[in-house]
């Protein structure tokens, strides 16, 4: 599953949408990954941002990360949500 997060890609909001990409939070207190709604945020607001006003909506950790989520190269398939 490619949840890989490369220091240098902090794309704004904007281009993330434009890149074809998904915004995700996951969660390293219980291990959440959830695909979260692009229009909640300002356009212009790193990604790198996010998690710090951000909780996790399973075990209410602070402990997040927000991720540019790409499909899988081979299959086409976005990763799957996990609880």
């Amino acid at each position: 599953m490619p949840l890989q997060e490369d220091s240098l890609d902090n794309p704004t909001i904007e281009e993330l949408a434009q890149s074809g990409r998904r915004l995700a939070i996951l969660c390293d207190s219980c291990g959440r990954f959830r695909y979260m709604n692009l229009a909640r945020f300002a356009a212009d607001q790193r990604i790198s941002t996010l998690a710090e006003t951000l909780k996790c909506a399973s075990c209410r950790s602070e402990d997040v990360r927000a991720l540019a989520i790409s499909r899988d190269p081979d299959t086409g398939f976005w990763p799957a949500e996990r609880s």
